[in-house]
Parts: structure tokens; sequence; C-alpha cells
């Protein structure tokens, strides 16, 4: 029972073949790349697909999923794998018709700097009315009573900057009990968002909280490949507006991190099975 709880957790925070797929957003078709060595949850893979269903927040939609290549026989077996390390794509729902250029971009980075900074003031008064619909979720999807609880969420500051892209990584503290367990952690993620072609994408890489390094490197390589198979943005401001109209999206690139945790906990729960 422990390794199924634990899957839930962890599935929550590039292909060999170098596989993409093509995303229509907006009036745009992105091309993106699997992380190398990983595929994409699809349908066939049983307990793994229906968990990643409920991975979605109420601003974000969830784009994709991405399990270890190795892991895909047994998460179409049936079985919930060790989801130990495990990507997520993001796009918001109101920049999904949005053209983002250069300019835009640049004011979208500073949101993120500033909201960075009150975060856990944020999460403290929004996380628990999020949570009390993701709990009922999977406690009815998985026929068992669940819930999550996060107790502390702590942003550093962004270590990887480029024109059309920010990545910033985050230790997250949760509590899950389910099934009559009850599992304290922490784990890492690492969160990048970028303008290709004028629309952001937000790219999650989740690790154990000892694997920092390895979440930061993986999501840098993620993100380059998806900027490479796509156009650059346009130059200057095509949006408009200043840094207030970004402070509300910037709060649910965060948001995004913690539904992933939900997988972390399924698989780690489901060890002990």
């Amino acid at each position: 029972m422990k390794f199924l709880l634990t899957g839930i957790m962890l599935l929550c925070c590039f292909h060999s073949t170098v596989s993409a797929d093509s995303f229509t957003i907006g009036d745009k078709k992105i091309e993106v790349p699997a992380p190398a060595g990983y595929a994409r949850v699809t349908p066939d893979m049983g307990d793994v697909y229906r968990l990643a269903r409920n991975l979605a927040d109420p601003a974000n939609d969830l784009l994709a999923y991405y399990i270890p290549e190795s892991d895909v026989a047994a998460a179409k077996a049936g079985q919930m794998p060790p989801l130990d390390r495990t990507f997520m794509l993001k796009v918001n729902k109101k920049l999904k018709t949005a053209e983002l250029g250069t300019g835009d971009f640049v004011k979208l980075k500073a949101a993120a700097i500033e909201e960075n900074k009150k975060i856990t003031q944020t999460l403290k008064k929004q996380l628990p009315d999020l949570f009390d619909n993701l709990n009922q979720g999977i406690s009815k999807e998985f026929d068992m009573d669940f819930a999550m609880k996060v107790s502390q969420v702590v942003p550093l500051d962004p270590h990887y900057d480029v024109p059309n892209a920010m990545a910033f990584s985050m230790f997250v503290t949760y509590n899950v009990s389910a099934a009559g367990e009850n599992l304290d952690d922490v784990v890492c993620c690492t969160t990048t968002f970028l303008d290709t072609d004028g629309k952001v994408l937000f790219l999650y890489c989740y690790a154990p909280q000892d694997e920092l390094s390895w979440t930061q490197s993986a999501g840098r390589d993620w993100s380059e490949s998806v900027m490479a198979s796509n156009p650059k943005p346009p130059a200057g401001s095509v949006e408009g507006g200043g840094i207030r109209k970004y402070r509300g999206i910037v709060k649910w690139i965060i948001a995004g991190v913690v539904f992933l945790l939900i997988s972390v906990f399924k698989s780690r729960g489901s060890k002990s099975a």
C-alpha cells in the first residue's frame, strides 16, 4: 500500500527516439519533444493515466505528463511504477489565446521574481480550497479516503535566465493521509516558463529533495529542446500592459507545482502494496 500511496504524491510535483507532440495553443501549433528518456502518459497506461487526469488545476490546462521510458511497460500492465522523477507540461488558460512578444515576456519574468517573494502567504490563503476539490477527486477516482496538505513552499532565486525563458526551483513540504497510512515528505521541483513562437508554456521537473541539481539540468535541457523546435517569439510588445497584468498568472505557475505532488504520494504508496 505504501508504494501505491507514494505514487499519487510524486505524480502531482527527452524521448530517446526524439519523439515530439504537437499542441494547438490558440491559433498556433507548438512542437514539444519529450524529455530525453521519457514518454508521454497515454490512456493505455492504466492507473498512471487515471492519476494524471487529476493533475490539472483551475487556472492551467495540463497538456502532457511524462514518466521514464523504463516504466512504460509496468504502467501499461496496470502497475504504479516508482515515479521518483517526472515531468509535466501546462499552459495558462488566459494565455492560450494571447501572444507575448519579447517585451511582454520581460514583464512576466519580473512579475515572477516579485511574486515568489510573497508566494508563501498567497498559497496559505488559497491552497486549502484548491486541495478540497483535489482530495475529493482522488478519493473518488481510487475509492479511498485521501487528504493532502502542503505546509511549506520555499522558492529559490532564478538559476536560469535567458531572453525567452526563466527557471527557478522550490522545495515543497507536504503531508498526505490515505487508506489508513500517513506520509510526510519534501520534494523539489524546477519550474521553467518559456515563450516560444509567442506562446508561453510552463514546464515542471520533479524529483526527491536531494536531487535539486538534476531537476535544474534536466529542466534546462528540456526547455532548450522545446525552444529549438519552434520559431522565436515576436520582438517587442504584442499584448502590452504592465507588470500587474501578469501577477495573477504567475501565482498559478507555482500552484501548478503542488498538484503534481498527488502523483508522488500515489507512486510511493504503491511500493508497499
